[in-house]
């Protein structure tokens, strides 16, 4: 084999998969670099472009309520937001996450419903001292009488109904670990409460999915929005940053945050990779790589306003939806930033003397003091 001449060797940019942006050492563009300026948003590029008048419709865990807020701050439209009916007043979707859906089934179900393919199982719901609960929502979801359960659930119907008027679906991916009603052989929002568990302590049971069970359902959901969807439709899978609040798998609980949150992650960017009119968004990378005092509330499991503003505001400039991100917003990052500062002083203070107090208890014939600043 010959060796090639000098203008027949391509240019490193040329090559498949380059990237600017691929090393983690060396370089004012390296992951270094950028994790140590606070705040990281990963470079992608979007497949698509979305209308600045699009109807947006975010569906899935807790994370899609920030989205959904963060949007409307960006005077997006977004119909997931706005509830038809009374039934579903904004103040509960919001606050007691009635609309939530945390595992990739339960996602599923609610828009097969809205489509006709399935109805709503007519022992669905559950007796409970007295009033029917709806298993399908949030456990703080009130209870009522049949008449009332009904009612609601055509709302919902309703309301999920929705997303198949939208032009761009946004599908935030919460957790693995799903629990089933074994009446109806359907998955449920959350894990029981420990009154339902009490009073049907054989009706529920405890599943993981695995890649490959995340996988079939994202076709599934992908599918039901080609079916009965706008023609031109857009999808963008996301992985909420929201730890498990408990795992029922047995094991630690920040082994199984991992474990659900990369098993997401994979069968999203797989889903992205081979579906045309989906994208993978990665807010994930952003909150996890991202300065944590800057990212996280004080339980550190939820996510500050702070880093949703930034990760939405370079979300709606590169799908083209709206202009960046006002004065009022600027400032108020600013202010926030101010704060995190003075707490970031505290804390590290902190932190190095419970460090330094617990090496001493350990090391006591050690003085700590010696050692040089």
């Amino acid at each position: 084999m010959t060796k090639p001449e000098n203008n027949q060797i391509s240019t490193i940019e040329s090559i498949p998969g380059y990237s600017n942006l691929d090393r983690w050492n060396k370089g004012v563009s390296s992951a270094c670099e950028r994790l140590n300026s606070g705040v990281v948003i990963p470079e992608w590029t979007p497949s698509f472009k979305v209308s600045p008048d699009a109807n947006v419709f975010a569906i899935g865990s807790c994370f899609a309520r920030n989205i959904e807020r963060e949007l409307q701050h960006l005077e997006v439209n977004v119909t997931s937001a706005n509830p038809l009916s009374d039934v579903l007043e904004v103040r509960t979707n919001l606050q007691l996450g009635l609309l939530n859906k945390y595992n990739p089934i339960s996602i599923h179900q609610e828009l097969a419903w809205a489509a006709d393919e399935g109805s709503f199982p007519s022992n669905g719901f559950i007796d409970c001292q007295g009033k029917l609960y709806d298993p399908y929502l949030r456990e703080q979801t009130p209870g009522g009488d049949l008449e009332k359960m009904q009612v609601r659930r055509h709302a919902l119907k309703e309301y999920f109904a929705q997303i198949y008027e939208a032009d761009l679906v946004i599908v935030t991916l919460g957790l693995t670990e799903t629990w089933f009603d074994r009446s109806t052989k359907l998955a449920i929002t959350e894990v029981p409460s420990p009154r339902l568990m009490k009073l049907h302590p054989q009706r529920f049971g405890f599943k993981q999915l695995y890649h490959s069970d995340c996988i079939k359902v994202l076709k599934s959901i992908c599918a039901l929005l080609k079916k009965h969807g706008k023609p031109n439709h857009k999808i963008i899978f996301t992985v909420s940053p929201v730890a498990l609040k408990r795992t029922f798998s047995g094991q630690d609980v920040v082994v199984a945050n991992m474990m659900s949150k990369s098993t997401l992650r994979s069968a999203a960017g797989e889903i992205a990779a081979h579906i045309e009119e989906v994208d993978y968004f990665p807010s994930y990378e952003a909150v996890m790589m991202s300065d944590p005092l800057l990212v996280w509330q004080e339980d550190l499991r939820n996510v500050t306003e702070f880093i949703v503003n930034q990760i939405m505001n370079e979300f709606v400039q590169r799908y083209g939806l709206k202009a960046p991100q006002t004065k009022e917003q600027i400032q108020s990052n600013y202010h926030f930033l101010l704060q995190r500062r003075l707490a970031l002083s505290k804390k590290n203070a902190n932190l190095l003397g419970n460090i330094l107090s617990e090496h001493s208890q350990q090391n006591p014939n050690l003085d700590f003091h010696k050692f040089g600043t």
